[in-house]
């Protein structure tokens, strides 16, 4: 993509992640979803913290994203479970419709 393209769709948006300010370029479309995960991220990095266990910042933001990682595989393969079941079902349904229509 064009970099005049580009940047006329983003936008810089001010975050703060473990008392750090970060600007972050961002689609103006995607701006509701990126404040959205940055609320998630200080809220697993605030709960890690809480834990009591002194570890440096970076890696307490290591394995907050280590844990945000398997989260998402999770998710990513329950979906996959789902359109497999989901598609499994489609068949069933398109043989008995095909099996009605026979019997007409």
């Amino acid at each position: 993509m064009p970099e005049a393209t580009r940047n006329s769709a983003t936008n810089r948006v001010n975050i703060n992640l473990m008392g750090q300010s970060y600007q972050v370029p961002c689609m103006r479309e995607e701006q509701a979803l990126l404040l959205e995960a940055v609320a998630l991220l200080n809220q697993r990095l605030d709960a890690a913290r809480a834990q009591g266990r002194t570890i440096s910042r970076e890696r307490t933001a290591l394995m907050v994203a280590v844990n945000l990682a398997a989260d998402l595989q999770r998710a990513r393969q329950e979906v996959q479970a789902r359109n497999e079941q989901l598609d499994r079902l489609e068949n069933r349904l398109r043989r008995l419709v095909d099996m009605g229509r026979g019997a007409e």
